[in-house]
């Protein structure tokens, strides 16, 4: 059996900062939807969608910066 290498993943300020940006996008989406706030309710899908596309955006462009 061969040996497993595992890299460790090293993020830059860039990623990280991109990570907190979806994160708290898909947090505000998810109390849109559970509980009645105004315009979080009114954008969840929208909320939703922006974080998973910031976040696709770090994933594709990793290492560009």
């Amino acid at each position: 059996m061969g040996r497993v290498r595992v890299e460790s993943m090293k993020l830059s300020a860039l990623t990280l900062l991109l990570f907190f940006i979806a994160t708290a996008l898909v947090m505000a989406s998810l109390i849109g939807h559970f509980r009645d706030v105004v315009y979080l309710t009114q954008y969840q899908y929208w909320l939703m969608a922006g974080g998973f596309g910031v976040l696709a955006f770090g994933v594709i462009f990793k290492g560009h910066s």
